[in-house]
């Protein structure tokens, strides 16, 4: 008797102990369990393709302390919208500036990389990882070159950069200057007629460029990641003329 006693003791015990291993604590939620993870999200939109007129550059040789800017231009050339979720330079010196907004086919827009050379020495080479809605869904932007130390006995010396000025004889965008968008606003003689507009920097960089089926109104671009200074927008509508306006990005 007693031994038959131990042993349904012995069953009982065993029950509790599996049921209370099988049953989760309450006080953890779900949130605590999920390990973070640094890596960006990666856009859960239709594949497209992009494609980069220059995806590397070799800035040269720098002095320790020089900034570099580059302006890396590519085009969408798949079928759907191309929306960059992310960029991330590899190291705090290299920072990228990126369009937040989707991206037409066909369209081509530009990313500004700019690498701060402070407390570098010798060979550099820095990567830039941009996320989109593309098949591998990262892919990498380089900036390199080679940095010398600074020479004993100089010093920096802070360079006022003159102010950005349009020409007298370019149509100014609104609103000008901008540290946002431009609105380019078309007559209604205009609507449904096709047009191209290019945006381009004073020594000729290609920074936008949009072909549109038939105009509707105002057309908007983000330029908020364009470095500051001015830039001239081409508005070619049909066959007429083409129209050359102006514009400053400010920060």
């Amino acid at each position: 008797m007693q031994t038959k006693l131990a042993v349904l003791l012995i069953a009982v015990l065993s029950f509790f102990t599996i049921n209370v291993i099988a049953q989760p604590d309450k006080n953890i939620e779900f949130a605590d369990l999920v390990i973070e993870d640094d890596a960006p999200e990666i856009p859960t939109l239709p594949i497209t393709i992009i494609e980069f007129a220059e995806p590397s550059y070799d800035f040269g040789t720098i002095e320790s302390g020089d900034i570099v800017s580059k302006v890396f231009t590519f085009t969408n050339t798949g079928d759907e919208f191309l929306v960059l979720s992310n960029a991330k330079g590899s190291c705090g010196c290299t920072v990228p500036q990126w369009p937040k907004d989707p991206i037409a086919p066909g369209e081509t827009a530009s990313i500004t990389v700019e690498f701060d050379s402070k407390n570098k020495k010798g060979l550099q080479s820095k990567r830039v990882t941009i996320t989109a809605n593309t098949d591998p869904a990262q892919f990498f932007l380089t900036v390199k070159g080679e940095v010398l130390a600074k020479e004993e006995g100089t010093t920096d010396v802070a360079v006022e950069e003159p102010a950005a000025e349009i020409s007298p004889d370019c149509f100014a965008i609104y609103p000008n200057p901008t540290a946002e968008i431009v609105k380019l606003e078309v007559e209604k003689t205009s609507f449904g007629l096709p047009a191209t507009i290019s945006i381009h920097s004073k020594t000729g960089q290609l920074m936008a460029k949009r072909e549109i089926e038939a105009l509707e109104g105002i057309v908007e671009f983000s330029v908020g990641h364009y470095p500051s200074d001015a830039y001239v927008a081409t508005l070619q509508i049909g066959d007429r003329k083409p129209e050359v306006r102006c514009f400053v990005v400010v920060d």
